[in-house]
């Protein structure tokens, strides 16, 4: 089967309008006119229309629904590749191999792909654009994403991504397009299994309630979050439910959780979370998925809550909405609502879903109150432990206006899951005391860890990760419970407690080793991306 390659280069509002339109056979859809518009914003100038293009997830949606009905509908998809440059000249020549060498070239400006399925009323089967290109990159970052590799005439484009996927009304509805990204990107990044939408869906409905069989297909308007929950499980997910827990005046109310602290927790552990929403006055809610958030560093710090998180610098969450796009800018306060969105965190949040990975069985509040408890202990048996590590006679007493900050609550707290050796492998090349890292070395942790970072707002507020600094962390084993001790290390100024477990004597409760320090100094808080601080350490002066 030969496959067609068409360029398209609008120039100006009209040619772009008339591209959207002719894209979907002349109909309008605001999905795909979104995601074009954002393309255009970050600076696309050419995208290559590849032809009759075979789609996995429309071929199961194809091969389940929609060959069985009666009136005809082509299997065959279109794929458009979008690109920062003029792709025309690559195909300029007539010698295959010189084409696919020049449209290798083209992959420094590649953006990202949009697949179009033969669906006027739901054109998007999938997307993926770069979240290297975000509109204010000083400010946004994308922390779920995905590395992909796309092929297309000889030549291969990599990029990261959060994908997005449109709901078709027929297969699924907005909580089946939820799921299948958080699913998608579970498969590309951890090697989950593959789920289509019709997959996702029939999980969903097994068994089927009463509820949602008010549409036809069944499950085709809506989920409950039960029915979402059963997805996410069946998919190898283990979900957590996050709902107001408090009646307050015959309103359910958030009061033991800050929706906005949680999401941060897991969108900064890279775990997308998926964001139950419906405005008030209307009875449709919708579903997203958080997959990044804007910061300020304009936060004043004299109005900070009682254990206040990094969450606090957070003014947005950039949230892959099937309506809307890919990384679209949902104000957490409503306060900073706008008509770019029509959802806002503070009033429109109904409930939360994270799908957790396995072998994690403590979620990141219960992480962040132990370390906040353990570190509080130390603070206030400082002195005694460092006499311990040191000697009678010691005269230690470092930081002790941090330690004051510690006992009253006004420390801020980062906290994150993370693979053990990851933690592990960052710490040791991080600017921690020495007694930490050599202790480091030779410590074997669990599969999963939470590590809670404490520091001074100040700190911590900066736009540029590199700038940020702490001056305490905890860990804790993830997999722990609640029926023992599951903290590993409460690291301080100048003092570290290891907890330390004898494989020949599991019964007994671990043995802790108390290291001090008459000094100490900030050092990095965990970066994205990078597994040592090369990039942020000044090189020393010859």
């Amino acid at each position: 089967m030969k496959v067609s390659a068409t360029i398209h280069k609008p120039q100006d509002d009209t040619e772009w309008q008339q591209l959207w339109l002719s894209l979907n056979y002349g109909r309008s859809n605001p999905l795909l006119f979104s995601m074009l518009d954002r393309a255009r914003k970050l600076g696309c100038v050419s995208i290559l229309e590849e032809g009759a293009y075979i789609d996995r997830d429309f071929s199961a949606a194809y091969a389940s629904f929609y060959a069985l009905l009666f009136k005809p509908l082509s299997k065959y998809c279109r794929r458009l590749h979008l690109f920062s440059c003029d792709a025309t000249p690559a195909f300029a020549g007539s010698d295959p191999a010189v084409i696919a060498n020049a449209v290798q070239g083209l992959s420094t400006h590649y953006l990202g792909d949009i697949v179009l399925r033969p669906l006027p009323h739901a054109p998007v089967s999938s997307a993926r654009l770069s979240s290297s290109h975000l509109l204010a990159p000083e400010r946004q970052e994308v922390t779920v994403k995905s590395k992909y590799a796309v092929h297309a005439f000889g030549a291969e484009f990599n990029l990261e991504a959060m994908p997005l996927a449109q709901q078709d009304t027929r297969t699924g509805a907005c909580a089946q397009a939820t799921m299948w990204m958080a699913g998608r990107h579970f498969h590309t990044r951890h090697a989950a299994p593959w789920f289509s939408m019709p997959d996702i869906t029939e999980v969903a409905l097994n068994p089927t309630d009463s509820g949602i069989t008010r549409s036809l297909p069944a499950g085709s308007e809506y989920l409950t979050p039960d029915n979402m929950v059963r997805a996410l499980r069946a998919m190898g997910r283990h979900p957590v439910t996050y709902a107001p827990d408090v009646l307050v005046n015959g309103v359910l109310t958030w009061q033991n959780v800050r929706p906005r602290d949680v999401i941060m927790r897991y969108v900064d552990s890279g775990i997308p979370v998926i964001l139950g929403l419906q405005q008030t006055g209307t009875s449709i809610g919708h579903g997203v998925v958080a997959v990044g958030v804007e910061r300020t560093d304009a936060r004043d710090l004299a109005t900070l809550p009682s254990a206040p998180t990094t969450g606090e610098f957070v003014t947005h969450l950039l949230v892959n909405d099937d309506q809307r796009g890919s990384y679209c800018r949902m104000p957490v306060n409503a306060i900073d609502r706008t008509s770019e969105y029509p959802f806002c965190l503070e009033t429109d949040i109904k409930f939360l879903l994270v799908p957790l990975p396995e072998k994690v069985f403590i979620t990141a509040e219960t992480a962040e109150l132990v370390g906040r408890d353990l570190l509080k202990q130390v603070a206030a048996n400082r002195v005694t432990l460092a006499a311990r590590s040191l000697g009678p006679g010691s005269t230690w007493d470092v930081d002790a206006s941090f330690y004051d900050l510690i006992l009253h609550d006004v420390c801020m707290a980062r906290t994150y899951l993370t693979y053990g050796w990851k933690y592990k492998a960052r710490m040791l090349r991080n600017q921690c005391a020495e007694h930490l890292r050599k202790e480091l070395l030779s410590t074997q942790f669990p599969k999963y860890v939470w590590v809670t970072e404490f520091g001074l707002a100040d700190e911590l507020k900066h736009l540029d990760p590199c700038a940020r600094q702490i001056r305490a962390h905890t860990v804790v084993d993830a997999s722990g419970s609640r029926f023992w001790e599951s903290t590993l290390i409460v690291d301080a100024p100048g003092l570290t407690v290891f907890w330390q477990f004898d494989p020949a004597n599991f019964s007994v409760t671990p043995a802790a080793v108390i290291e001090a320090a008459p000094v100490a100094s900030p050092y990095w808080t965990k970066i994205r991306g990078q597994a040592d601080y090369s990039t942020c350490a000044v090189p020393a002066a010859a």
